[in-house]
């Protein structure tokens, strides 16, 4: 009879505790940015003044608030409940919490991608650019879970989690593009002009969904098992 084994690489320990850092403080601003939005489409004026530099990206939303509403409450379950998928510990010992939560994840998430790719076909801060890669990230952001999706079904359970870390990470990328945004912001401010968020927000864009794209395959291959498969007669 044949045995396959296999071995789990085993990153060191900081490596863990960094990514384990970013993942948890990426999904806080995400879920934090989620809320703000919130809050100004239920409560117009609420948190937005004319000297906000947030006012513009408010006014543009304010425009389509029942899809966007639709896009970021769902958008916070998908923060708070994705870290808890990769949690070894809740997987083992609690199978059951697992699944459930599995599930309502990738429900949310769907949620999510679909009306980022609705929101894209709209107008845009960003023009072509910002359009171009949300399509495409989103995209593939729901190719992601489809496919973590059907290796759950099919008890392959190593792709699964793969394929999980490559959707996460990707709708991250929403948490990702704020600071990038901010730092073009600042770079604006400081060489004294008026920062004008149509020139740089789709750059800002491609930058983040192609670092967390990036991070993802990292992480995965820092812990893919090897394939130390032996055939023993």
């Amino acid at each position: 009879m044949s045995q396959a084994t296999s071995q789990a690489k085993k990153p060191n320990r900081p490596f863990v505790r960094f990514l384990w850092t970013a993942v948890i403080f990426l999904a806080l601003i995400g879920h934090a940015v989620a809320t703000r939005r919130t809050i100004v489409l239920l409560k117009p004026g609420a948190l937005s003044s004319s000297r906000n530099p947030a006012a513009d990206l408010d006014a543009h939303f304010a425009g389509e608030r029942a899809l966007v509403l639709t896009h970021i409450l769902p958008a916070m379950l998908f923060m708070v409940l994705g870290p808890l998928q990769f949690v070894r510990g809740l997987r083992s010992r609690s199978p059951q919490v697992h699944r459930w939560s599995g599930r309502v994840f990738l429900v949310a998430s769907a949620v999510v991608g679909i009306t980022g790719l609705r929101l894209a076909f709209g107008k845009t801060i960003g023009g072509i650019d910002e359009k171009a890669a949300i399509a495409l990230f989103g995209s593939f952001f729901l190719i992601s879970l489809a496919k973590a999706l059907w290796h759950a079904l099919r008890r392959e359970f190593a792709q699964h989690r793969e394929w999980m870390i490559r959707g996460y990470a990707i709708g991250l990328a929403v948490a990702t593009i704020r600071p990038i945004m901010g730092t073009f912001f600042a770079a604006a401010v400081i060489r004294g002009h008026a920062p004008d968020l149509h020139q740089f927000f789709g750059t800002a864009f491609w930058i983040g969904f192609t670092l967390q794209t990036i991070a993802a395959e990292v992480w995965i291959n820092c812990t893919r098992p090897t394939a130390a498969a032996q055939i023993t007669g």
